[in-house]
């Protein structure tokens, strides 16, 4: 399945569809990075240790603000 991943991802990447078609529900991703650009430009960086934790940088605060909503135990770094 990763080596699907990487393929699908090189060159212009990929779609949230296309990702999400490829892992969920039964893929547990560890040390792992994804990173979503609007149009050329790096607007979101996940990265996940393991599956209890995440670290998440976006340009747009509306989407760390849905995250801090959304799981109450999250901490700024």
């Amino acid at each position: 399945m990763c080596v699907e991943m990487e393929k699908r991802s090189a060159d212009a990447g990929m779609g949230t569809l296309t990702l999400l078609s490829l892992t969920t529900p039964f893929l547990q991703l560890i040390d792992a990075e994804a990173r979503g650009f609007a149009e050329d430009k790096l607007v979101l960086v996940l990265t996940e240790f393991d599956s209890s934790l995440w670290d998440v940088r976006a340009v747009d605060e509306r989407v760390l603000s849905e995250l801090r909503h959304h799981y109450p135990g999250v901490k700024d770094l």
